[in-house]
């Protein structure tokens, strides 16, 4: 019996042995077997939006740049496994991502976030650059193995929008047309200094106070309402500029030029996308709640004042410019808000536009930030926005026709060393320097009156249109009569006084640019106009005289109170 045992006990570790052995063989024989399938590379990058790029909580992820599905193919682990990326000029060889070993039959998914440098806003067109991956395993000798792969990825300067990422196979409805949208709120910059000067000047006409959100409707309607009326009172204007559509690889999209808000306030113009973030950046810096609504072919702003579902006031931002929303006059700020409710909430709910409504506040929590910016002289800011204030369509209005500087044009009182002029009927005059060059019926139709300073290039051009009853159908009957000599009329404000309407702007011509203040008066023998300007660079530092002049001007009941034409000089 024992020996029976011991020969079963010796069987047992013969077939343990040769198991062990079959084990052995056929692990020396096998080994991991590392692939991947191609990698998924974003085609292209907005450099605004660099920030976005390299966060991977952004959206639950959404916006990597590359991801490699690997996997191991093999009977046995592969071993030292790690992956690495750069960006020649952008990004150095990152940190690997590494794994010890990857069991056989085992999955892992490899995304970039890359974190690109601030410089990347300073492209100003597409630049082309590669993705470089690398690689490394172990096989089963444990020889390194290692390869790199490359990809092309184009940067968009830093003002081109994209407004989607996904294949033209995947564009089923408008707002798969849109699915990038929401990057915009990375140019929402309340912080900027810029965005701050500009709203300190808005505050200035509430009386340096805002009460924020705090306030409730009443308050938020009024800070909404002092920044309209200052946009209106500066010159600021609604531009037109639609994207254009791009192929990147197999995505379809629209690009589209879209400038930060203070460059938007420094060019005193912008497109309406570009005006809804500006609205945008300043609610936010006022710690109002705002969102930027996208329509088919257009974008608004709302801004939000409690916590109701109803608790919206919309604004339609290019109604600074009354031409844009096919208005002749100057659109009023509840006219404006008006306009927006309109658009977004027609009486007829059918008739509602697709629309993308983007919380700025939620996708910036989100990790939808704003670039860093270049420092700036805010001393020049400052200066710009000063001048703007002090030269507006309102200012001027606040003293036309008051005689504020020096003795009233009134009375038949004329200062020494004045020439008044009268004309249409007694229905206008202006004191003018009695040395200035004078001419009646100039060359363009309807000027009934010019007088100009040689030396300085100061003018006043007087125009009368007896069949017209607007101020606004004078003003583009004067900006055609204009146009025929060449030049291009341009109006940056203008201001309601009364039945009048002042503006300001520029004629930019083959000689120069002029830049000018007018004034339109309804009378009773039709409308009068007077130009007040001079050539850029003299208009600012002659502004003593041409205040005086506009205040000296009296048009329609007053005229010059009776008195003749072409009175002489007060000796």
């Amino acid at each position: 019996m024992k020996k029976l045992l011991l020969f079963g006990a010796l069987v047992l570790v013969a077939a343990g042995l040769v198991c062990l052995g079959i084990f052995t063989s056929k692990g020396s024989g096998d080994a991991g077997k590392l692939v991947w399938d191609d990698p998924i590379v974003r085609k292209s990058l907005m450099t605004f939006a660099y920030k976005i790029y390299g966060d991977p909580a952004a959206q639950n992820g959404r916006y990597f740049l590359s991801k490699i599905v690997f996997r191991n193919e093999g009977t046995a682990p592969v071993h030292d496994f790690s992956i690495s990326y750069q960006i020649p000029d952008y990004v150095s060889w990152t940190t690997p991502e590494t794994h010890a070993d990857i069991p056989a039959g085992q999955t892992v998914v490899e995304l970039y976030y890359p974190q690109l440098p601030a410089k990347v806003t300073q492209l100003s067109s597409q630049t082309t650059t590669t993705l470089e991956t690398r690689i490394h395993w172990s096989d089963q000798e444990g020889k390194p193995q290692e390869q790199v792969l490359r990809s092309n990825v184009q940067l968009q300067g830093v003002n081109e929008i994209e407004y989607t990422d996904l294949p033209s196979s995947e564009l089923l409805t408008w707002y798969d047309m849109f699915a990038t949208a929401p990057f915009a709120t990375a140019m929402v910059t309340p912080n900027d200094p810029v965005v701050k000067e500009f709203v300190a000047e808005v505050t200035k006409r509430t009386g340096g106070t805002m009460a924020g959100i705090a306030g409730g409707p009443q308050e938020v309607t009024r800070i909404m309402k002092a920044m309209y009326d200052y946009m209106c009172e500066t010159g600021m204007r609604y531009t037109s500029d639609a994207g254009v559509p791009t192929k990147i690889g197999d995505v379809q999209t629209t690009v589209q030029t879209v400038r930060l808000p203070r460059d938007v306030i420094m060019s005193n113009e912008g497109l309406c996308i570009e005006l809804a973030l500006l609205w945008a950046s300043c609610m936010e810096h006022l710690g109002l709640q705002s969102t930027v609504v996208f329509i088919p072919g257009h974008a608004l702003t709302v801004v939000r004042y409690g916590d109701g579902q109803n608790d919206l006031i919309p604004i339609e931002c290019t109604a600074i410019t009354p031409m844009a929303v096919g208005a002749k006059e100057p659109v009023s700020f509840d006219k404006a808000v008006e306009m927006a409710t309109g658009e977004l909430f027609p009486q007829d709910s059918s008739k509602r536009p697709p629309e993308i409504w983007v919380n700025v506040q939620q996708y910036q929590k989100q990790g939808f930030r704003a670039p860093e910016l270049p420092g700036i002289e805010i001393d020049k800011i400052k200066n710009i926005l000063a001048q703007r204030s002090n030269h507006t369509a309102e200012a001027y209005a606040q003293n036309a026709g008051t005689g504020t500087t020096g003795t009233p044009a009134t009375q038949g009182q004329v200062r020494k060393g004045y020439f008044r002029w009268s004309g249409a009927g007694n229905m206008v005059s202006v004191d003018v320097p009695e040395g200035w060059t004078r001419m009646e019926n100039g060359p363009i139709p309807g000027m009934i009156f010019t007088a100009q300073d040689m030396e300085t290039s100061v003018a006043v051009n007087v125009f009368h249109y007896p069949n017209l009853t607007t101020p606004t159908e004078a003003m583009q009957a004067a900006r055609k009569g204009v146009a025929r000599t060449g030049a291009t009329v341009r109006i940056q404000s203008q201001q309601q006084k009364g039945n009048s309407i002042v503006y300001t702007g520029t004629t930019s011509s083959r000689e120069g640019i002029n830049q000018w203040v007018g004034v339109f008066d309804p009378t009773q023998n039709g409308v009068i106009g007077m130009f007040v300007g001079a050539r850029k660079g003299y208009f600012e530092r002659n502004q003593p005289i041409i205040q005086d002049i506009i205040s000296s001007a009296r048009m329609g009941a007053q005229g010059n109170n009776g008195n003749d034409n072409n009175n002489g000089p007060n000796q």
